[in-house]
């Protein structure tokens, strides 16, 4: 019975031994006794490797809240996958999935993405991060703010995090009808011109899909409004106003008259009596309005509201909507939290 109880304290001293070795040891080796000190493991085989978990897109996908560096086999990308948690993105080791990770930190205008960032860094998927704050938008009337019609076709647009502005500028008003006046100036009779379309915030092509994971605003500029001719009778037809966008858009001339002026050596040039009012320029987010007409005359059209089509004048129509994304099909938008988007997605 004495020979037991000593067996049973020596078996369960080994075993607090072994534990207690296992708990404290700073590395671990698998298939050597001897792991390198600056290893946490090291395995060592001639005919073995390591397996890592084998899921699909999907069951990757369902894993919540990864931790940073979280590793497993993609059955359907047939490659490693990592996650970064960082940008809150899968990203695989393989060159035909890996994404290049692109960050834009300032202020920027009329970005054409190929030209400026992808044939530098070429690759088949991109993601894209907005800070806060910083803002993508068309630089003049009518513009587009980003642009990936130059990408290759196949490729894959992530805008994973926006946290920025998006804004496709608004278009000009039209112009009000201008008409003969005093003087041999009969040849410049101008129509009353419709508003200019609005640009769109992002613009793409077939072949090339957007995705945006929206936290911030993304909206295509609104259309300029029409300019009118005169009245039934008598008048003349105010000039549109801009469309809403970050850049100002400008309001339409008013209508009126070419006056001819002489001089003291003969007749000088057909100048423009601008009788009714100009379209407003529009602010930043706000539309401008159409001029008043002159004389009875009708106003200009309104400009349009961000992603919003300008005002008809009495004749000339108001300029198209700027698209949220424009171009393809199937492109996608997902506003999150306060995100906002303005326009048609294609």
């Amino acid at each position: 019975m004495k020979k037991k109880i000593l067996l049973y304290y020596f078996v369960a001293a080994i075993a607090v031994f072994i534990f207690s070795k296992n708990s404290f040891s700073q590395n671990v080796g698998i298939g050597t006794t001897a792991p390198n000190a600056k290893a946490a493991l090291e395995i060592k085989s001639t005919d073995k490797g390591v397996l890592f978990p084998r899921l699909t897109t999907a069951q990757r996908n369902a894993i919540t809240n990864p931790p940073d560096g979280l590793h497993i086999y993609n059955k359907d990308e047939r490659c490693l996958n990592y996650y970064d948690s960082l940008y809150q993105i899968w990203n695989c080791y393989c060159a035909d999935c890996q994404a290049v990770i692109i960050n834009i930190t300032d202020d920027i205008c009329n970005v054409d993405f190929y030209n400026q960032f992808a044939k530098y860094n070429p690759a088949k998927k991109y993601i894209i991060n907005l800070n806060t704050d910083v803002y993508i938008y068309g630089c003049n009337p009518g513009d587009t703010a980003l642009s990936f019609r130059n990408m290759p076709n196949g490729t894959s647009i992530i805008i994973n995090n926006n946290y920025g502005f998006i804004i496709g500028a608004g278009g000009k008003g039209g112009k009000g009808q201008m008409e003969p006046g005093s003087g041999s100036c009969s040849i410049f009779f101008l129509p009353a011109e419709p508003g200019q379309a609005g640009g769109a915030a992002i613009v793409t092509k077939a072949g090339v899909m957007v995705t945006v994971n929206n936290y911030g605003q993304i909206a295509g500029g609104g259309g300029g409004g029409g300019g009118s001719n005169k009245g039934a009778t008598s008048g003349y037809g105010g000039g549109g106003g801009g469309g809403a966008g970050l850049a100002f858009a400008p309001g339409g001339t008013g209508g009126g008259l070419f006056s001819q002026t002489c001089g003291t050596f003969g007749c000088g040039p057909c100048l423009p009596n601008y009788l009714s009012q100009a379209g407003a320029s529009s602010t930043n987010i706000t539309p401008g309005n159409g001029g008043l007409g002159y004389n009875g005359g009708p106003s200009g059209g309104n400009g349009g509201n961000r992603g919003q089509s300008g005002q008809n004048g009495n004749v000339a129509a108001g300029g198209a909507a700027g698209k949220a994304i424009g171009g393809g099909s199937g492109n996608i938008i997902i506003n999150i939290g306060g995100g906002q988007s303005f326009g048609i997605v294609d």
